[in-house]
């Protein structure tokens, strides 16, 4: 029998749970990582006299460098491993936040922002690749909607411990306790995390019987005598050059343009409802509350998806996210109660709208070209995102309402669901299933 097949159709052991876990708490991070900069913008913009211009650049260097990572170093997964990437990614991250408490200015802030942000963005897809990878057949739309719920659950914990933090030490404290505890997960993920089995078996680096029978004796399986023969077309074929391949390439477009107008729409919230919020009702406070609030829904929003997932197929959820409504929050806004009510539904809705995006990628590709699809996926994404903070505060600075802003994020919301239609009827029309690696019998 297939061992690989075997895996995913049997129930998950306690060797795949702690495998998960572990991503789980390192994706938990990153969401308090890229969230800190929006949590600590209003007292920075208050002490350095930071202009909304300047002040979007700053919310957007993480961003960018999330889109470098994500393009230029996830790919090296599919090369070294998901496990060495994701240690590595760690390491820069805990860096780069260290590195950000000790800023004195705008320009070395931008800086480390950047640097923070290239390690998150060589996690985030290599992580996604990672969990769908060790997760089972039956449970694996659940487990991609509680991976994703570790985002906005980090940046909910930032929202958390930034009030008291900023004003009891400054905002550079709270780039500092991420720091510590990303050095600290960096041991923890260097001690537990394994390598994907996948991985082992389509790409077959040194070594890789020996490491595939130990994680499987882990799984209280029988060791195998022989990793598989790979096919020649499969050998010969790079992970870039399976991506554009055939009805792949169409699929891949899709991905790309969806997941981007999504992620755009989603961090123009994220990164600005915090300081538009504080600039309407004159409270730094009430503003750091509602994007705590919206990161709250987005956590409920991936937990609903999570349980959805065991009925319903994951495209079909994330066309229904999509579907939501930033319109509404446009409507609303001049009452900020409301508002703040309305954050949560907004959270929810966008946030799922990401777990359905993590949870259909892996599909559309081989183990031997997931962690670059996904990873070009992602980093095309956070390029198209990078661009909303910053627009935002040249509208702003420009005298545009926020209400408007809101309402012209609307619109790709929209564009995204009308690729998700069409990825969806892609692969039903060539009756796509789940590409599978070379057999490899016990």
């Amino acid at each position: 029998m297939d061992v690989l097949q075997d895996i995913r159709r049997s129930r998950m052991t306690r060797s795949q749970v702690v495998a998960v876990t572990v991503a789980l708490v390192m994706i938990l991070l990153d969401g308090f990582d890229v969230a800190a900069m929006a949590y600590a913008a209003p007292s920075l913009s208050a002490q350095w006299g930071t202009e909304p211009v300047m002040l979007g650049y700053l919310l957007s260097a993480s961003l960018f460098g999330m889109a470098a990572g994500s393009i230029f170093i996830t790919p090296i997964a599919d090369l070294i491993g998901r496990r060495w990437l994701a240690v590595g990614s760690m390491f820069v991250i805990a860096v780069g936040m260290g590195l950000s408490a000790l800023a004195t200015d705008e320009i070395m802030l931008l800086v480390f922002r950047l640097l923070t942000g290239l390690g998150v963005g060589g996690m985030m897809a290599n992580l996604n690749v990672f969990v769908s990878e060790y997760a089972s057949d039956a449970r694996r739309g659940s487990i991609i909607g509680i991976y994703a719920a570790g985002y906005p659950i980090g940046a909910t914990i930032g929202g958390v411990v930034a009030e008291p933090l900023i004003t009891a030490f400054g905002w550079q404290a709270l780039f500092l306790a991420g720091g510590v505890l990303s050095a600290l997960m960096f041991v923890i993920a260097l001690l537990l995390l394994p390598e994907s089995l996948d991985f082992l078996f389509a790409r077959q680096p040194k070594g890789a019987l020996g490491k595939a029978n130990r994680i499987l004796a882990r799984m209280n399986r029988p060791p195998l005598t022989a990793l598989p023969e790979l096919p020649k077309t499969v050998e010969s074929r790079s992970g870039m050059a399976e991506i554009f391949h055939g009805t792949v390439r169409f699929r891949t477009f899709m991905l790309w343009i969806g997941y981007a107008c999504l992620v755009a729409a989603y961090y123009f919230a994220n990164t600005w409802t915090p300081q538009i919020i504080a600039g309407a009702s004159g409270d730094e406070g009430l503003g750091i509350r509602t994007g705590t609030l919206a990161n709250l829904g987005g956590i409920i929003g991936c937990f609903i998806f999570s349980a959805l997932a065991i009925r319903f197929k994951s495209n079909r959820l994330l066309f229904g996210a999509l579907a939501g409504a930033y319109v509404l929050f446009g409507v609303v806004f001049s009452v900020i109660p409301v508002a703040m009510g309305t954050a949560v539904l907004l959270g929810i809705l966008t946030t799922a709208g990401i777990a359905g995006f993590y949870a259909v990628a892996p599909g559309v590709y081989t183990a031997r070209a997931r962690a670059t699809g996904i990873g070009w996926m992602i980093g095309i994404g956070r390029l198209v995102s990078i661009v909303a903070p910053i627009l935002v505060g040249y509208l702003i600075d420009g005298g545009w309402e926020p209400a408007t802003i809101f309402y012209l994020f609307a619109v790709p919301l929209l564009a995204s669901a009308a690729c998700v239609a069409a990825l969806s009827m892609s692969l039903r029309r060539q009756g796509a299933a789940l590409p599978t690696a070379p057999t490899v019998s016990a």
